[in-house]
């Protein structure tokens, strides 16, 4: 639980760095794909891959450590959250998708077929709930878990802070990037201190040293 805490952010966090199309036409996505490192490339995906498992389990254990003194907002925070993430699949499956294209002959031809798919009310609703969910939930999760003393005031504030900097991504003149990479970045540290108090649960670490003792 407390990898998935941290691995699940920074799963994300070194796949958006190296994806070559952020939300892009088809057309742009595919070229950008044909023209991207192959290597970084697939390394991306991996990371997404990853991060699909890991974020909804993660969010998870977010809400538990919070539960106990802040069980509204850690409710709240941790359903949204692994609602919000489970669309994550999808929309990394399109990634792979945009892959699959651009490795195919006359690759430019497929643009339109990927427009249609990326934008269908089956991908656009994946797509609102991930939005709506994530960077809700990273608010109130962070609240809860500072409410409950469970990680420090920056800790809470840097998770905070990566929801508006997603969404300044999207509305900033120029769509810069570089904000969704900063926002990621800030929940990966923010997160790390949660991480640790996951792994320093003192019943956790009972069972855990029981079980290697054979005692269970």
């Amino acid at each position: 639980m407390a990898v998935a805490i941290v691995g699940g952010p920074l799963g994300y966090d070194v796949g958006s760095i190296l994806i070559p199309a952020v939300h892009e036409d088809g057309a742009t996505s595919i070229a950008a794909n044909a023209a991207a490192n192959p290597i970084t490339n697939a390394v991306h995906l991996v990371a997404y891959v990853l991060a699909s498992f890991l974020l909804p389990l993660g969010a998870v254990g977010l809400a538990y450590l919070a539960y106990a003194r802040a069980p509204w907002p850690a409710t709240i925070g941790g359903l949204l959250a692994v609602v919000g993430w489970l669309p994550f699949s999808a929309l990394t499956a399109l990634d792979d998708l945009t892959m699959a294209m651009a490795a195919l002959p006359d690759s430019g031809s497929y643009a339109t077929l990927l427009d249609q798919f990326a934008n269908d009310a089956v991908m656009g609703g994946y797509l609102l709930v991930y939005i709506v969910g994530h960077l809700v939930a990273y608010v109130l999760l962070a609240v809860a878990l500072r409410r409950a003393g469970v990680i420090p005031r920056w800790a809470a504030w840097s998770m905070i802070a990566s929801s508006p900097l997603t969404v300044a991504v999207f509305v900033l003149p120029g769509r810069p990037l570089v904000l969704g990479d900063v926002a990621l970045t800030l929940l990966v540290i923010g997160s790390v201190p949660a991480a640790r108090a996951m792994a320093g649960l003192p019943g956790i670490t009972r069972s855990a040293e029981r079980a290697r003792s054979g005692c269970v």
